[in-house]
């Protein structure tokens, strides 16, 4: 005779189609594998720990802090990602103007061509998305996921 627990895992198992954990967890490993086979081969250096930070340096630079923050990496690892980055001549860092106290951390040429390339091929897969599930629902299904992020950044700010 089954445990009760084992029971009740047992219910929980056929509900794995459901379970956020998985699904994102799941998710986010065949980005990654995806991520190395299409856009790593415009930059064989580039490792996957760059991403967060160099694909939310905006055009008109961004701060340390900013960086962090949108990306959910602490600021020193930051520093360091942002060092090796300089290091691969994809971003440099600059005396911020507003407030010379700071820095700004900026795209070089270089680095704009890597987001471009890799911006595109992202835009490719969306297509491919939009192939297997259709346009109305990726755009529900974007919308509802860029409203859980919302939920769980307002968290952090609590």
């Amino acid at each position: 005779m089954e445990k009760e627990i084992d029971l009740k895992i047992r219910a929980l198992e056929k509900m794995q189609d459901r379970n956020w954990q998985r699904i994102v967890f799941n998710l986010r490993k065949h980005l990654d594998c995806w991520s190395y086979s299409n856009i790593n081969p415009a930059w064989q250096q580039m490792k996957l720990s760059y991403w967060p930070v160099i694909c939310n340096i905006g055009i008109d630079g961004s701060t340390p802090s900013d960086l962090s923050k949108k990306s959910m990496i602490n600021k020193q690892n930051i520093s360091r990602t942002v060092k090796e980055l300089e290091d691969h001549g994809m971003v440099e860092i600059r005396t911020n103007e507003a407030d010379k106290r700071s820095d700004l951390i900026f795209l070089t040429e270089n680095g704009k061509k890597l987001i471009f390339e890799a911006n595109s091929e992202v835009i490719k897969m969306n297509e491919i998305y939009q192939q297997v599930i259709g346009k109305k629902e990726l755009e529900i299904t974007l919308t509802a996921l860029n409203k859980i992020l919302a939920y769980h950044e307002h968290l952090l700010e609590k």
